[in-house]
Formats: C-alpha cells, structure tokens, sequence
C-alpha cells in the first residue's frame, strides 16, 4: 500500500500544474508556494513555467540601442512568449552586468542573467544564469572554455550548466546535468565530414542560423536533431542597427522543465558569443 500511494504521488507530480481544475499560465506556475514541501520538488517547482511548452519565441529588445549605437553594449533584455502565440509573453529576462564590464570586455564579460515570470521586472524568479569571465569561443582550446552556470534562485542550488567543449571546424556545448552527465549537445548543422557548416540544413535565402540539439552522443543533421535553436530574421531596420535578434527554440520531446530551462541558458550564451556585435 506504501508503494501505491508513492507511485501516484510521483505522477501527481509530473502532471503539468492546475489550479481549480484548470491549467495554470506560466506566470502564475511560477507563484505557486514552495514551503514545506520536499528540497527535490521545491527545486523542480522553480522551473514549473517551463513544462506546459514545447517551444519558445525568444525576442531581444532594443533596450539601450543609442548605447549601441556609440560603440558600448547595453544590457541585454528578453521577452519571452510561444511560437504559437509570439505576441503573449510569459518570462522577462535581464542581464546583471557593470558598465565597464560591457565597454571593455564586450562579448566575454561576465554576467548574471535574472529570469523572471510576466511580461516586465519583478515577477517571481524562476532561473539565474552565471556566466563567468573565459577566453573567446575558439577551435583547438585546451582550457577556459566558455560557459553558462544554470541556478534554481529558490534554493541558490546548481541545476547544471553549459559548456563549451574542444572543437576545430564548428563550435560545439554541451548541456550538463547537476550529476555531471551530458544531457545534449549542441551544434550547427555540418556536412562534410564536420569540416563545415551545412548552410542549407534549413534552406536557402530565409536568413535563418540554426543550432541543432543533439543527443549526447552527437549528431550533423537534421534527422539527428531532437530539438532547435533558431535565429530568425527580425527586419531590415532591427539587424542593420541593433543587436536586437529573435530566436525559435524547440524543445526535445522527452525535455524536463530543468532541462528545458539549461537549454534556454544556451541560448544566452549563443547569443552573446555569435550575434552581438555582429551587426
């Protein structure tokens, strides 16, 4: 009898969260209270807003596009809505970073990156990344490679991380789990061997950059694929004078919601790695 009510207390778990028999919003998951339960379901309850969606529409503001403009990155702010409804946004997401840390270190300064639930600052927290201060992403690197700490703010508890691994031809990261296992792996499309990237895995003349997510034993197509992350085209006036960039994420299937939310640190740090200052 023990063993029964554990088992339908372990899928009383997995099932997305209601409120008075209906499906909460991501915004309102995120104010679910956390007291008194166990410390494994309180860390879990931190990325409840990731697991009702199969996908995100992730969209840079213009936030400081002056500051850009005379040669200093501005902070970098997200809205985070769904492909299906890219107008509704659900997380709100802020760079924590010095301005001097931006005027001289640019595109590997360090920073803290704040998730938040709604559509504007001060919504409950739902995840920190913590980039610290590495070397360029470049090929044949035998040390400080780039990387995204991933943190649940509830409990100040690691919840994995990113990072950049040894490559010579296409950059490749990797998506760790708090064990340290590889959770998936992450790279452009490739043909060639992996010598070069296929510039045609989503067609030509649509100005869409993939990265493809790979199981962790790898992959080069996009019949290896299990998810995306897609840079999309945000208009003329936006990619000739800002940073301001849109980016479609799918989400692997079997995705948990914390792994949902390392993925979504990867965007960040792709984001800062290839399309900063790219413009």
């Amino acid at each position: 009898l023990a063993q029964s009510n554990e088992g339908r207390e372990q899928e009383d778990a997995a099932q997305p969260p209601t409120q008075n028999n209906r499906q909460v919003t991501m915004a309102e998951a995120a104010e679910i209270p956390t007291q008194g339960l166990p410390q494994q379901v309180q860390m879990g309850n931190a990325f409840v807003p990731f697991a009702q969606h199969p996908n995100l529409f992730v969209k840079q503001t213009k936030k400081g596009c002056i500051q850009e403009m005379l040669g200093c990155e501005a902070k970098t702010e997200f809205k985070v809505a769904t492909m299906e409804q890219k107008e509704e946004d659900h997380m709100y997401i802020l760079e924590d970073t010095s301005f001097l840390n931006r005027l001289c270190l640019g595109g590997i300064r360090p920073w803290e990156m704040n998730v938040s639930a709604g559509r504007e600052a001060g919504g409950a927290p739902i995840v920190k990344y913590i980039r610290p201060c590495k070397l360029p992403a470049g090929g044949a690197k035998c040390c400080c490679h780039q990387e995204v700490q991933v943190q649940d703010p509830s409990s100040g508890e690691s919840a994995g991380m990113v990072k950049e691994q040894c490559w010579y031809c296409v950059p490749m990261f990797d998506i760790i789990k708090p064990d340290g296992t590889v959770e998936y792996r992450l790279s452009m499309p490739t043909c060639m061997g992996g010598m070069c990237v296929n510039i045609c895995a989503e067609g030509l003349c649509n100005c869409r950059i993939p990265f493809y997510v790979f199981p962790p034993t790898g992959g080069s197509s996009k019949d290896d694929k299990v998810g995306s992350m897609t840079k999309v085209w945000g208009g003329l006036g936006t990619e000739l004078f800002s940073d301001a960039d849109k980016f479609e994420m799918e989400f692997p299937k079997e995705a948990t919601p914390d792994g949902k939310a390392r993925l979504l640190g990867a965007l960040m740090l792709l984001n800062q790695l290839f399309f900063e200052k790219s413009k």
